[in-house]
């Protein structure tokens, strides 16, 4: 019996070492794991904040490119609206004259009218009957005539010794007044000469007579 004692005594010892060789062993791996990990949460920790910082200074990118998109188009707004050359009255041509008299014409004969209605710009004089264009633009031009009866007219819109359009009043074959209106639209510049001539007459005898010009507003 005593033999037996002795030696499961001396077994304790070797089983008690094992363990704590393994126990080391875990403590250590648990050391190592607990490392990693706080390095893990370090970088983590580093990661969100450089996460952080981007997202911020995406947000100040974002925050800037907003406003000068909007800058930009309150600018090209401003162009469009409130930075174009205002009409002044210089540049603002229009004019309404009339034929006061009854007029025996002859074949290309000017005809000048003796009442000016409107004369923005000045540009038409009541002595030599022509328009002389003052500001390059796009003008509509029109004129009406009046013939007695029995006769008939052929007149003519000129432009620097050029006929850019004409109209023939006819009543040569009835007892009645004849009216006829012609339009033009032109593109005149500075120093261009306009007038209303006579072209074929049978008989022409001109009772009334309407001349007027308006020029389109832009900002060219």
């Amino acid at each position: 019996m005593s033999v037996y004692a002795i030696l499961a005594f001396c077994c304790m010892p070797l089983v008690y070492a094992e363990d704590e060789n393994r126990i080391h062993t875990l403590q250590h791996d648990v050391d190592t794991l607990r490392a990693i990990v706080q390095v893990l949460t370090t970088e983590n920790k580093l990661y969100k904040t450089e996460m952080e910082l981007m997202t911020e200074k995406m947000r100040q990118l974002e925050s800037k490119f907003d406003r000068e998109l909007s800058g930009q188009k309150h600018k090209d707004k401003r162009l469009l609206i409130t930075d174009q050359p205002p009409v002044s009255a210089s540049h603002h041509v229009a004019f309404y004259t009339q034929l006061t008299k009854t007029l025996h014409l002859a074949t290309q004969q000017m005809v000048v009218f003796d009442h000016i209605e409107l004369n923005h710009g000045n540009g038409y004089s009541s002595l030599d009957g022509e328009f002389v264009c003052t500001v390059q633009g796009t003008y509509v031009l029109s004129w009406t005539i009046t013939c007695s009866d029995n006769t008939a007219i052929e007149t003519e819109l000129v432009v620097n010794g050029i006929v850019k359009g004409h109209i023939f009043t006819d009543a040569g074959n009835h007892a009645d007044y004849e009216t006829n209106s012609g339009t033009a639209v032109l593109d005149l510049k500075v120093g261009d000469r306009v007038w209303i001539r006579v072209g074929h007459v049978y008989n022409g005898q001109v009772v009334e007579l309407d001349l007027d010009l308006l020029r389109f507003l832009d900002f060219s």
